[in-house]
């Protein structure tokens, strides 16, 4: 992409999410990596309380760098005489800051955020309200992926495998945990997954080798959300898939599947960023018919939640038969992220990635206001 001027791009990272140390890794990748002879890159960080800011200066030379301490240790700004002014005085809100300044609007938003608010369908709503492009799955696709239960569903509808599971809630668990331990020995039965409906990176998500283990599971994810998934536990090879989609044809092409090999007892949030623990292997050791099958499921997850741009989708192979886990909608963009090391498998340079992912951006929004009659 060679724009005749140069975009204005915020890179939004943070926010009031478990993964908000992740994702501003990913952002601080993302920024740096933009190419500067087509981009002002503007780091906008979402801090843990809510906060808006915009730590420093654009980066506009390929010699700028952003760090990880830039935007760890972004401090908001001073109250402003609107934000101490008299009661019934109307504050300012997030929205307003969303440009750097008056004269420098924001062309793009390239989110970087991970898990509720920033992957779920939360700030891509607020967006379209702004009318801003950004990068990335739309409201419905993003909040559909983000709920493990509802994506099963329509997983299963489109024809793909998914493990057996049941959710439980937080008020019947604290009511009756006997009669909800006892049910789940039928389905999904021992051992099980436990976790989240709503958060990403096995956040809050442990195994349960026996109903001893089982409280202790619950309570864990019950921390970050008042509905869990209880699945079976598959045991197999771990793998995972990303899709991106061609900027002239709109088609969901697979990119290389990676296997993945924990030498802890799962893939869970430690695993997935310490690259000594983890080996992942591009492209998978499968034969070439099950590669194909995996890279077909992974396209079939993307069209059936209605994604766009990119996504990952996560599978586990057991006994020749592939098992459709979750889709991540905004996979992670840090060194040690699987979406990027398949796309140099691939033959692309994450640069190239990120200039297809903006084109995208601009492309949707333009479609938009086409399909609006404006």
């Amino acid at each position: 992409m060679q724009p005749t001027s140069k975009l204005n791009v915020a890179v939004l990272m943070g926010g009031k999410t478990a993964e908000h140390e992740i994702s501003l890794q990913t952002g601080v990748e993302i920024a740096n990596a933009l190419n500067k002879e087509h981009y002002r890159v503007f780091p906008l960080v979402i801090t843990k309380q809510g906060h808006w800011i915009w730590p420093g200066q654009a980066l506009t030379g390929a010699e700028e760098r952003l760090s990880l301490p830039d935007v760890m240790h972004a401090a908001p700004p001073a109250p402003s005489a609107t934000d101490a002014a008299p009661a019934g005085t109307p504050r300012r809100s997030a929205l307003e800051r969303l440009h750097p300044a008056p004269d420098r609007p924001v062309d793009v938003v390239f989110i970087a955020m991970h898990g509720p608010n920033g992957e779920d369908g939360t700030v891509q709503g607020l967006l379209e309200l702004l009318d801003v492009p950004y990068t990335g799955s739309g409201v419905m696709a993003s909040a559909l992926a983000m709920d493990k239960p509802l994506a099963k569903l329509l997983f299963e509808q489109a024809g793909l495998r998914v493990p057996r599971g049941a959710v439980v809630d937080a008020r019947r668990w604290r009511e009756a945990p006997e009669a909800c331990a006892a049910a789940l020995v039928a389905a999904p039965g021992y051992p099980c997954l436990v976790k989240p409906t709503g958060q990403g990176s096995s956040v809050g998500a442990s195994i349960c080798r026996d109903a001893a283990d089982l409280p202790h599971a619950m309570d864990l994810a019950f921390q970050f959300e008042p509905r869990v998934l209880v699945e079976e536990y598959l045991r197999g090879t771990e793998l995972t898939c990303g899709v991106l989609e061609d900027p002239e044809t709109r088609e969901p092409v697979p990119l290389p599947v990676i296997e993945i090999v924990p030498k802890t007892t799962f893939f869970d949030y430690e695993a997935k960023y310490d690259p000594t623990i983890t080996d992942e292997i591009v492209p998978a050791r499968l034969p070439a018919d099950v590669t194909a099958r995996a890279q077909e499921c992974a396209r079939l997850a993307h069209v059936t939640l209605g994604c766009s741009a990119f996504s990952r989708t996560d599978m586990i192979l057991q006994d020749g038969e592939l098992y459709v886990m979750e889709l991540n909608t905004i996979p992670g963009m840090t060194p040690n992220s699987l979406l990027p090391k398949a796309v140099r498998a691939a033959g692309m340079s994450f640069e190239a990635l990120l200039d297809r992912l903006v084109q995208l951006a601009v492309n949707d929004h333009d479609l938009r206001h086409w399909q609006n009659g404006r």
